[in-house]
């Protein structure tokens, strides 16, 4: 009998302790998640400052030259800009896209408590029927 409630205890701490891995391991992609999503956005952030930045220098250069903005250099800036905006909104692309992976990790890990519970209860189950 006391090899018996031993085991048993023994599963029933284990698959609690299967399970509460399984919450913090969700619970840390979740945690992953968010970071990821917010570095994205401050990224996007200083990529736009940055190319402010540039923005105005060079037409501050163009000025102190006595180059005007029309034509080629206007064609040239509107370019510029371009590509400084598709480089922040990629920033935050590549933020979005990395919480997304750590959201669908911690759904997974969600998803797998029940299963690595029943495995633990199984194998204390099937170590019983084996005997001491």
């Amino acid at each position: 009998m006391g090899w018996t409630a031993a085991l048993i205890g023994s599963t029933l701490f284990s698959a609690m302790g299967a399970a509460k891995a399984g919450k913090a391991q969700a619970q840390a992609a979740e945690y992953n998640a968010s970071v990821s999503a917010m570095e994205g956005r401050a990224e996007e952030a200083r990529r736009r400052r940055e190319s402010s930045k540039v923005m105005g220098k060079i037409r501050s250069g163009r000025a102190k030259s006595g180059v005007t903005a029309e034509g080629t250099p206007l064609m040239v800036l509107a370019e510029s800009a371009e590509m400084a905006e598709l480089d922040a909104l990629n920033a935050r692309w590549s933020g979005e896209t990395q919480s997304d992976v750590y959201k669908r990790q911690a759904s997974s890990a969600r998803s797998a408590i029940p299963y690595t519970v029943g495995a633990t209860l199984l194998g204390g189950y099937a170590q019983y029927k084996k005997g001491p």
